[in-house]
């Protein structure tokens, strides 16, 4: 079932407060149930052994991850991806990727603030 894995890492612009919002979210922020295709099993901001932040989220299905993480030197954040079912899968992941992490970083908008009231 599963291929040759396949392991990369892309750049995004983000602001300096995208950049803080990105190394200070919670789990729950991430309102995706599902990255290429399957369902995330995880997703994490602390480390499982220690409970240290890990200053950004990584995100986990059952054949692939993706961790996102802020530049301490430039304005980008940096996703890492990596697939154990190949190359195509890879680019789905690190599409995927750019948009929960884009999501996430959106401030709140007036619609949803008044939806919650």
């Amino acid at each position: 079932e599963f291929g040759e894995p396949v392991y990369d890492r892309v750049e995004a612009p983000a602001t300096p407060a995208q950049k803080k919002r990105l190394a200070q979210l919670s789990p729950r922020q991430i309102r995706s149930a599902e990255l290429a295709g399957e369902k995330i099993q995880s997703i994490l901001t602390q480390a499982p052994g220690n409970g240290a932040a890990i200053g950004g989220l990584k995100v986990v299905t059952q054949s692939g991850w993706f961790a996102a993480r802020p530049s301490g030197t430039e304005d980008i954040y940096k996703i890492y991806a990596e697939s154990f079912r190949g190359a195509d899968h890879l680019r789905r992941i690190q599409e995927e990727a750019q948009t929960i992490v884009s999501d996430a970083l959106a401030p709140p908008t007036q619609d949803a603030a008044k939806s919650t009231s």
